[in-house]
């Protein structure tokens, strides 16, 4: 085979290989690890928060920049006079030192609260995540629930040729079939729905079709005294607070240095025309080079650093105010979805215990007393409906119970551990 012809066979295969990829991903099933991998690592809006803290990272590094120093050169022609000097400010009150201090605790603090607007984004993402799920298992309820139905209907026309069954329980039950999937539409739709959400926070391209996840949440309730002292040590938004303090009585000492003024130092050399003294003609000029040396140092009448030692030390006092704010905020966050959680985990572990013992129970008994002809097909099927209410509000209970749970992480600040 020619080399073109090898060339053109690889691009074919290529070609199909990138459409049977392209073709398998419809169909992944993605976990919660991996979507969430993914939206660190690719997604827009993680990405737009690392472009923000680089800015401010920029912003304090240009604070910190020495003066560039100046060259000069003049010439005077009333008589011969050339200078050429070089300037340059000396930063003696250590005022660069303490922006770098500032700059670096204002970096920090950007940072803590770029940890925490992505805190708060990534529990977005799980509760949209949890919620197609969720979507997806009322799918999968209400779809069994059909199957139920037509293997009734099927019996039903069996029973009916053969001359020993209605045709209204027959038409009944074919009634009942075509509003269980009336409601498996709607429950399509609500993955769609969730499934559009939960790419709002994924990179371009990304295809979710199906997810796959546990609504079950542990069934120990963790201690809210414990939580809401952790809450204070992991919560980014409390640290960003506090460093912000810090970075403002950092900036108000660097203003007081404004009151120290820089000397600006000037050197160079200077060639003029002076009279020789010498020769035969004593009053004669002739051209020489000497050092030129300058010092000159700012007064501080105007700016001397008063009205930015004001400002940072308000900008103090407000940080501090938030910080109260948050504190007091977190400790009610914290509680709030502890009680929540409680309640939602109480009300699912109830329902459960009561379906156990009654709902297998009432199926039993119902589906008897229709074959002994003790009951109509109404109350078969409402059996049946009951059944499948009751299932669908577990699946309920159990995706409000998960979301109290990742709630009470927000609030926390951290996945909390049994």
């Amino acid at each position: 085979m020619s080399s073109y012809g090898k060339w053109l066979a690889a691009t074919v295969v290529l070609v199909h290989a990138g459409e049977f990829c392209h073709g398998q991903e419809p169909g992944r099933q993605w976990s919660e690890p991996e979507i969430i991998e993914r939206f660190l690592s690719r997604g827009l809006q993680a990405k737009e928060l690392r472009a923000r803290l680089a800015v401010t990272e920029a912003e304090a590094r240009a604070r910190t920049v020495y003066p560039n120093p100046a060259l000069a050169y003049s010439l005077e022609g009333a008589g011969y006079n050339a200078f050429f000097e070089a300037s340059q400010t000396l930063p003696i009150n250590s005022r660069i030192r303490y922006l770098r201090e500032a700059g670096a605790a204002a970096v920090s603090a950007a940072d803590a609260d770029r940890e925490a607007i992505l805190w708060s984004l990534r529990s977005d993402l799980r509760i949209a995540f949890y919620r197609m799920v969720a979507s997806e298992e009322r799918v999968q309820i209400l779809s069994n629930a059909t199957s139920d139905v037509e293997r009734l209907v099927q019996i039903l026309r069996q029973r009916e040729n053969e001359g020993e069954g209605s045709r209204y329980d027959r038409l009944r039950a074919e009634r009942e079939v075509t509003e269980v999937r009336a409601e498996i539409g709607a429950a399509r739709a609500m993955v769609a729905a969730s499934a559009s959400r939960l790419a709002m926070y994924m990179p371009e391209g990304t295809l979710i079709q199906r997810v796959r996840g546990e609504l079950r949440i542990s069934a120990a309730t963790p201690d809210l005294d414990a939580l809401i002292g952790r809450a204070m040590q992991v919560r980014a938004d409390y640290r960003a607070g506090e460093r912000s303090i810090a970075r403002y009585q950092i900036e108000e000492q660097a203003a007081r240095r404004l009151r120290i003024p820089d000397p600006r130092i000037t050197a160079g050399v200077k060639r003029a025309d002076v009279i020789s003294g010498v020769g035969p003609n004593p009053f004669s000029e002739v051209a020489r080079t000497g050092v030129a040396f300058s010092v000159s140092v700012p007064l501080p009448l105007f700016n001397n650093g008063r009205f930015e030692v004001a400002r940072y030390q308000a900008e103090q006092e407000q940080a501090r105010a938030r910080v109260a704010i948050l504190a007091r905020q977190i400790r009610t966050e914290v509680q709030g979805a502890g009680d929540v959680l409680a309640i939602r985990r109480s009300a699912l572990s109830a329902y459960e215990r009561e379906q156990e013992t009654a709902g297998a129970e009432l199926t039993r008994i119902t589906q008897s007393a229709y074959q002994e002809g003790e009951i109509g097909i109404l109350e078969l099927l409402d059996s049946f409906r009951i059944s499948r209410t009751a299932s669908l509000r577990v699946l309920d209970l159990r995706s409000a119970a998960k979301e109290a749970w990742i709630e009470l992480e927000r609030a926390v600040g951290e996945e909390v551990r049994p």
